[in-house]
């Protein structure tokens, strides 16, 4: 049996979606924040905490080296999505935050995946759609241990 006629992993699937939604809201996204932004930027904006997050801890949630982490801040800096400030724990090391651009940008992805789940919770129903989040979340957990 070839491979393309084999039944595809749950990790080849998960990826498969994952994949698709953020080309979908990348194309959204694209037309309402800026057209030099890309799904490798949302990074930034996924793992970023409130009071802030130091490019290493970014880096290591999104799993890229620091120096492609930075380069992706710094790009997000000049668009005016964040800035670096001094963390007031350690004054030697820098914070990135989002400025008020950042926050608008945030609320606007957040609109857009909230409008690409209820397109697919009308497409699924809305039980399947439900279950299909408890079941994701239920995973998560389960991996994670």
């Amino acid at each position: 049996m070839s491979t393309s006629e084999s039944p595809a992993t749950l990790l080849k699937l998960l990826s498969q979606v994952t994949h698709a939604f953020e080309r979908e809201l990348n194309r959204e996204l694209r037309r309402a924040l800026r057209e030099d932004l890309r799904p490798a930027h949302y990074a930034v904006f996924r793992y970023l905490a409130p009071e802030g997050s130091r490019i290493s801890a970014l880096a290591e949630e999104a799993g890229m080296t620091q120096q492609s982490m930075g380069e992706l801040v710094t790009h997000m800096q000049q668009c005016g999505y964040v800035e670096r400030r001094i963390d007031p724990d350690d004054r030697r090391a820098r914070l990135v935050v989002l400025t008020a651009a950042g926050e608008a940008a945030l609320a606007t992805a957040a609109e857009r995946i909230w409008q690409i789940e209820q397109r697919l919770a009308i497409g699924l129903g809305e039980r399947a759609s439900a279950d299909l989040q408890r079941s994701l979340s239920r995973v998560h957990e389960l991996l994670i241990g």
